[in-house]
């Protein structure tokens, strides 16, 4: 089955840029995904690394079998994601 990938997919490195994760193996994630329509954060786990970019694996429906990989620049990833208190984006928010 062929995927739309998302907009701000980068190119996939050169085989000797690549560089799999040492001894930590894969490290979690928020991936951010670009569509058409709206921008998304999803949970992801780092497989790969080259400079400037990051392959990440990541489940387009966590209740269904599937994984997709995404090469992404390494800005569109974040180990974690913080929002200002009484922001509109903020837990809680309605």
């Amino acid at each position: 089955m062929v995927h739309q990938s998302p907009l701000n997919a980068a190119k996939t490195p050169l085989p000797r840029e690549i560089q799999a994760l040492s001894r930590v193996g894969k490290v979690p994630v928020l991936a951010y995904l670009e569509w058409p329509r709206f921008g998304q954060y999803v949970p992801a786990m780092v497989v790969r690394t080259a400079p400037g970019r990051v392959l990440v694996q990541w489940w387009p429906d966590p209740f269904k079998p599937g994984e997709r990989h995404t090469w992404l620049k390494d800005t569109d990833v974040r180990q974690d994601l913080r929002v200002a208190r009484g922001s509109p984006q903020a837990p809680g928010k309605d």
